[in-house]
């Protein structure tokens, strides 16, 4: 795993902000850490990246036990917070360099990859502005460029695209896709469901301080709602049902209308097109053939109990 958390708690005077978390980052994934405003995420987040100690519970990564093993799990881990503390009077390049000197790199090595990464980013153009000048989303890019300083194991964000625009939410996904495309782990928090589901591999969700929920996202786009799929079709007979129901992957139907038929599947692959072609091969017209998808939304509000 690239991230183990087992058993967390973490106590603010007498509130406990967070409460027997357990979760686990695979190496490679991109994992997305999701909850409402106020249910721990950035709490967990400080957690993992050592800049907060568990009142209980213990954080390996990478298998490195973090209570013992800081300081070479700072050498493997990119952090993005959601205040990124940037001084306006300074360059996008001069930040860059004096993170990469806080990192143990010389300044010929914090030259050389500034270079590299803030034109990854699309800053190229930008390393001599004073941060100032930039806005939301370019903070944020530079905040990503400077967590890949050093070459990072896993890459962990707070919120990265939060406030943006949408032209930002992309260029911001894009970003983090060629990061893991190279490699990289990363772990995002978010309350932003499409978001989520949009670039994940991973769904973990968060709601007041406990993990309710842990799955990967293929599990999810691939779960369906009471195992339902709804077909309408012109010419439907008894003849045809039956030869649906004798499908193997098929439970059962029930009729809903004169030409709508449930047909209640126990399968995870797509078996819309056998389900068609039977229809057609048989002499039925189908004009409707619907897969009630189970979506990250869905497994949300289900997970939260939150009703709407």
């Amino acid at each position: 795993m690239a991230i183990s958390a087992k058993n967390l708690y973490k106590k603010y005077g007498s509130h406990f902000v967070l409460e027997n978390l357990s979760l686990n980052v695979e190496k490679g994934s991109i994992y997305g850490f999701l909850g409402q405003n106020g249910a721990g995420k950035t709490t967990t987040i400080k957690l993992l990246s050592g800049l907060s100690i568990p009142t209980e519970g213990r954080i390996f990564v990478d298998d490195m036990d973090l209570s013992c093993e800081s300081g070479k799990i700072k050498q493997i881990l990119g952090l993005v917070p959601q205040d990124s503390g940037f001084y306006d009077e300074r360059t996008a390049l001069s930040h860059m360099v004096y993170y990469g000197r806080l990192k143990g790199l010389s300044k010929k090595e914090s030259l050389e990859q500034s270079w590299v990464l803030l034109d990854r980013v699309g800053l190229g153009n930008e390393m001599s502005k004073k941060v100032s000048y930039f806005s939301h989303g370019m903070k944020t890019r530079l905040g990503i460029a400077q967590a890949l300083l050093n070459n990072p194991k896993i890459l962990i964000l707070d919120e990265p695209t939060n406030g943006l625009d949408p032209v930002g939410i992309r260029q911001i996904r894009q970003i983090l896709r060629e990061c893991n495309k190279k490699g990289i782990t990363i772990f995002l928090s978010s309350h932003n469901l499409l978001e989520i589901q949009e670039i994940c591999t991973h769904v973990g969700i968060l709601d007041k301080g406990k993990l309710i929920a842990e799955s990967p996202m293929e599990k999810i786009r691939h779960l369906e709602s009471n195992g339902v799929i709804t077909v309408g079709v012109y010419n439907l007979s008894s003849e045809m049902i039956s030869l649906i129901e004798n499908l193997e992957f098929v439970v059962k139907t029930e009729l809903k209308a004169e030409h709508t038929l449930d047909i209640f599947v126990n399968s995870r692959a797509d078996v819309k097109p056998e389900i068609n072609r039977l229809i057609v091969e048989t002499g039925g017209q189908v004009f409707k053939l619907i897969e009630n998808s189970f979506s990250l939304e869905d497994a949300y509000f289900e997970a939260t109990g939150i009703n709407l």
